[in-house]
């Protein structure tokens, strides 16, 4: 993230920049209000002259699209186009485009760190005056870090359990391997062979993972978190997609696991909201921890792991997929991966 920190301030000294030159940038036009821990108002209004350009784009767009008779296409007068279709419509559409203009630039000129989708609504709206706008959104609030380089050190240094492997665990392996393919005519000194060194490879990936867990419990919990509710709505969601997948994959319908546990999608999501918010702890800090260190994963990594994924998932699953969102969940997931190996490794 620090990469991407580092880009957002270069971009917003280029727009400021020009847009002090072209005097577009008004600093009275935006009051920012907080709203809770982690919640934003935002009061901006758009200059008469600078809204005046969005409604001619917005007009030119509708005269490309409407036919009258005696004209063709795109080639109708503009006082005709406001005629038929009359100023509200252009206005509206001049405020859409105004506003996908300007968040961007509000998020990097007042550097607010937004999540989740915005609320706007418009205050103000008329031809030859400013646009008036209010926009609420969820924002992310700097958490204090605890020092997790010496929490990493210090759980580093414990002992961490061997990956024993005992005949018994073998032979039990061994026999439900038997049992599912009676078919089938092994070396069974090789498959022992085969069973142990699968086996000590799982035990040594549980310890592991249990290993980064119980790290970042450690640094959750001796830092000072707030958590936006967007974000651990967002990890209920995942949770529960999550185990719908893994349902579908075993051929289970979602309504026969929820008779079966005797709960309601409802009570069943409430007994994760601890488990959900603890997961969004863990990635604020593990995405602090990677602006911090300046871990970012090479743009063309990225590219390379997306082509990889989308060239080997079917026809259809390629159709479904969006590139962009595809890019920023193994972003994630890569940055989250040299974090962990940045603290595991620590000494």
């Amino acid at each position: 993230m620090g990469g991407r920190s580092k880009r957002k301030e270069d971009a917003a000294k280029h727009i400021r920049s020009r847009q002090l030159k072209s005097g577009t940038i008004h600093q009275n036009m935006t009051n920012i209000k907080k709203i809770g821990d982690s919640q934003v108002e935002i009061e901006h209004e758009v200059p008469a002259e600078e809204f005046d350009r969005f409604f001619k784009l917005a007009l030119k767009d509708f005269r490309e699209k409407v036919e009258l008779p005696g004209f063709r296409k795109g080639t109708v007068p503009e006082r005709m186009v406001l005629e038929k279709i009359g100023d509200a419509m252009v206005l509206e559409s001049a405020a859409e485009l105004a506003i996908k203009d300007l968040w961007p630039k509000i998020l990097l000129e007042e550097k607010i760190e937004a999540i989740g989708r915005p609320e706007f609504s418009i205050t103000k709206l008329a031809k030859g005056n400013p646009l008036g706008l209010k926009i609420k959104t969820s924002v992310l609030r700097p958490i204090e870090l605890a020092d997790y380089k010496n929490i990493a050190k210090e759980a580093n240094s414990a002992k961490i359990e061997e990956a024993d492997i005992s005949d018994a665990e073998i032979i039990e392996t061994l026999e439900m391997l038997k049992k599912n393919n009676p078919a089938r005519q092994v070396d069974e000194e090789k498959m022992k062979d085969a069973v142990r060194k699968n086996l000590e490879l799982e035990k040594k990936r549980k310890a592991k993972d249990k290993h980064r867990m119980d790290l970042l419990d450690k640094i959750v919990n001796n830092s000072k978190i707030i958590v936006p509710d967007i974000l651990a709505i967002s990890e209920l969601e995942k949770m529960e997609l999550e185990l719908k997948n893994s349902l579908k994959d075993m051929g289970l319908k979602w309504e026969d696991y929820l008779a079966h546990v005797k709960k309601t999608e409802t009570e069943l999501k409430d007994g994760w909201k601890d488990d959900a918010l603890k997961r969004a702890k863990f990635g604020l800090v593990l995405r602090e921890i990677a602006s911090r260190e300046n871990l970012v994963t090479p743009e063309k990594d990225l590219d390379s792991q997306v082509d990889k994924i989308l060239l080997e998932a079917s026809e259809e699953d390629r159709k479904k997929t969006s590139r962009a969102d595809l890019k920023e969940h193994i972003f994630g997931r890569l940055q989250n991966e040299m974090v962990l190996a940045l603290l595991e490794n620590l000494k």
